[in-house]
């Protein structure tokens, strides 16, 4: 050791050399501390399923200027019961505006130590929806069943309708507003038939349900009543 130190100190260029080594290496080091900062392993989390942000925030970890966020979540086990759990994950900006509470995201989780997951990138579709339904009824027992709910999810279709009306209750359950809404659908309205019910949606779909707006919505054809909002692409209030 102490002949390596003896060349640097006779090579100049050797002193360079390495300080450029280190420049370079030392901040790669940081990074991949910080990635592996609360790293879980994939591999023993084995159960599928969903998760449903509370909250979220910034690590402070950026790739390619995109950052990561840390997602705390209540997620439904095998067994029916709700969890909190937590996973992390690099999301590109453009994405960031819908990573809301509420919102629904498919997750592995460990059997043995449910507080260790990790987001899944292969989810099983049906099984999301099934379990996702499970646990809104859980959240909102006096809301659609869940014979309702997945229903919905198979023979519902998509439409346009026009709120005429909607009106908080003063009712508030599991972090959601209880609401009456009304709803004409599209190509419907010189009819004057009109749809309604209560149900419960999330704080940020509130500035979404506005009467005299068009919305989309999830009905079953013959059963328009059951009608549910849909807020996102990838979540319908009421439904998953």
């Amino acid at each position: 050791m102490g002949a390596f130190f003896d060349w640097l100190l006779s090579n100049s260029n050797g002193i360079i050399t390495v300080i450029v080594i280190l420049a370079v290496a030392i901040p790669s080091l940081t990074v991949v501390r910080r990635l592996t900062k609360g790293h879980v392993s994939k591999n023993s989390c084995t159960v599928q399923t969903v998760g449903f942000i509370r909250s979220t925030r910034q690590t402070g970890l950026y790739v390619n200027e995109n950052p990561q966020l840390l997602f705390e979540l209540d997620a439904l086990a095998e067994d029916g019961t709700v969890f909190q759990t937590s996973v992390r994950k690099i999301i590109p900006i453009t994405a960031m505006a819908g990573m809301v509470p509420g919102r629904a995201i498919p997750i592995r989780y460990n059997p043995d130590d449910r507080i260790r997951a990790v987001w899944d990138y292969h989810p099983d579709e049906s099984l999301a929806q099934e379990r996702a339904a499970r646990y809104l009824c859980q959240k909102h027992p006096g809301d659609l069943s869940y014979e309702q709910r997945m229903e919905l999810l198979k023979n519902g279709v998509m439409k346009k309708a026009l709120l005429k009306s909607f009106r908080l209750t003063g009712k508030e359950e599991a972090g959601d507003y209880e609401a009456e809404a009304a709803i004409q659908l599209a190509g419907e309205e010189q009819s004057g038939h009109t749809f309604e019910r209560t149900l419960y949606v999330p704080n940020t779909a509130l500035e979404y349900l506005i009467p005299g707006r068009y919305v989309d919505v999830r009905v079953i054809p013959g059963r328009e009543n059951l009608f549910v909002f849909v807020l996102d692409t990838s979540v319908a209030s009421g439904i998953s």
